[in-house]
């Protein structure tokens, strides 16, 4: 795997450039953004890694650069701002990935295997322009359905083209691609195949596929390329709706989150009788563990630290637990969530944080589709709000082990898992859900309250694509969708 590092710090690349040695990736160093555009169109690379503050060309700008030629080169972000804007206008601009600094080294390696992993199925993917369409597993290429009789050079031909849209090959960088050297043809042989590939083209009404730049060489028409730069965005209206509608959410579930907090206040009793069991121990540590992942998104920031103090707290044996400090921790939350959440309806958006939607219909019917699984019903019923205002539909599930039939039902675009769910860890059905072949492409998301280290390990370990810490940010989590469909879809569309 090829790799460009784009960036200024010149101590940061001798280190990564020792590190990603020695794990057999090959790295080529650019210093700043003009240079990495230059080396981007001269070498094909499997991945940039891409600092933001650069001389020259930004990283933001170069990333932007790429996208606008459609130059599909998966770009991995890498910034010390760690802003939640910062984060939004990286992957709007294009960019597959975020890492912040400082990083931790084994996650940047975990990030460089999945976005190799998906490069591994871009070999299999359909690649299309116009009404072309190749298929490379059956070896066959259709013009709005019908099979052309191709031979396998010509074949081979329009593949070179089709995977590499916007570079221009000359008919020696042809011929270095597609022949031996011990069967080195001439010019006007590949002349020769131009135009026959071009006779069979005209006959179905698409002999525009392929453009010569006279003195230069061959390459797709850009007039049938999709400008990625032409996405449509979330208005400041649609922002407020959303706001809106997460309002509404409290307003429907606030009195379930007050029932979360009965049941702590009544394990604070129960553990001073000194009479209780292990079933009311495991209820209380859930409603904690369900209020740390739900109310800081409804702007009770605070009350979700409490209540993950709370859950950690009573992870202890029971007669290790200090019922003092855990008496105190729920009066504590119960003051917090008495005051009045932000007020979500009258907040706006910012206008540099708003999301891109799609630039392309996802499945065959225009929808796009998102499985997401948690046993906290509530965070269940804000995904699927958050998710509608972006033209996404939410198909949610509680009990993991229906996960097979939903999946034949749903036929999702991208799943969501929360970490912890009863019955199976989040993480081993994201394992079976990759190891099960035709489920093994579905990007996945790994919905957690942890972030540290070790976790982190895991998720990407699992086989997951990212994760989203709780609470969810209704930006964060439209960006992150978005991003991740997106970028699979590319490997299918390009």
């Amino acid at each position: 795997m090829r790799i460009l590092l784009v960036e200024d710090d010149t101590n940061l690349a001798k280190a990564l450039t020792t590190v990603l040695g020695k794990h057999n990736y090959i790295l080529d160093v650019s210093t700043d953004g003009e240079m990495g555009w230059e080396m981007i169109n001269l070498i094909s690379y499997d991945l940039v890694l891409l600092d933001v503050m650069l001389p020259k060309l930004d990283g933001i700008s170069l990333c932007r650069r790429l996208r606008e030629h459609n130059l599909q080169v998966p770009v991995m972000l890498m910034t010390a701002r760690d802003s939640m804007t910062d984060k939004l206008i990286g992957l709007d601009s294009g960019a597959d990935d975020y890492l912040v600094k400082p990083f931790d080294i084994q996650e940047l390696l975990a990030r460089i295997r999945v976005l190799s992993r998906r490069l591994t199925e871009e070999s299999t993917a359909i690649l299309s322009c116009g009404s072309i369409r190749l298929n490379p597993q059956m070896r066959e290429i259709t013009c709005n359905g019908q099979v052309l009789p191709f031979s396998r050079k010509e074949y081979l031909l329009i593949e070179l083209f089709l995977r590499h849209p916007c570079r221009v090959f000359s008919r020696t960088d042809i011929v270095d691609h597609l022949w031996t050297l011990d069967k080195l043809p001439t010019e006007d042989t590949v002349k020769s195949h131009i135009r026959r590939i071009r006779n069979k083209l005209k006959e179905v009404g698409a002999e525009d596929l392929i453009e010569t730049l006279y003195g230069h060489g061959y390459r797709i028409n850009p007039s049938l390329l999709q400008n990625s730069s032409s996405n449509s965005s979330l208005s400041p209206t649609q922002g407020k709706e959303l706001n809106e509608s997460i309002a509404q959410i409290w307003q429907n579930i606030h009195e379930g989150v007050f029932k979360h907090l009965e049941t702590l206040e009544g394990i604070v009793i129960i553990l001073k009788s000194k009479i209780f069991n292990s079933n009311q121990l495991q209820a209380a540590q859930k409603s904690a563990h369900q209020l740390a992942g739900t109310v800081a998104t409804f702007g009770f920031e605070a009350a979700s630290y409490i209540a993950k103090a709370i859950e950690i707290l009573l992870q202890n044996q029971p007669l290790l637990i200090n019922i003092d400090s855990l008496s105190q921790l729920v009066k504590s939350l119960r003051l917090e969530l008495e005051q009045s959440p932000r007020n979500l309806a009258n907040q706006e958006t910012p206008a540099d944080s708003l999301v891109s939607l799609p630039e392309f219909p996802l499945t065959d019917s225009g929808e796009i589709r998102v499985l997401a699984i948690d046993d906290d019903a509530t965070i269940l019923i804000l995904l699927k709000q958050i998710l509608a205002n972006v033209g996404i539909k939410v198909a949610t599930l509680e009990k993991p082990t229906q996960i097979w039939q939903i999946l034949e039902t749903v036929k999702p675009n991208l799943l969501i898992l929360d970490i912890n769910m009863p019955e199976i860890n989040g993480l081993k059905l994201c394992q079976t859900v990759r190891n099960t072949k035709q489920w093994s492409w579905l990007p996945i998301l790994i919905l957690t309250v942890q972030s540290d280290r070790q976790t982190l390990q895991q998720v990407f370990a699992s086989g997951a694509d990212d994760y989203l810490t709780k609470p969810i940010v209704p930006e964060e989590l439209s960006t992150q969708v978005l991003n991740r469909i997106r970028r699979s879809q590319r490997l299918t569309r390009i």
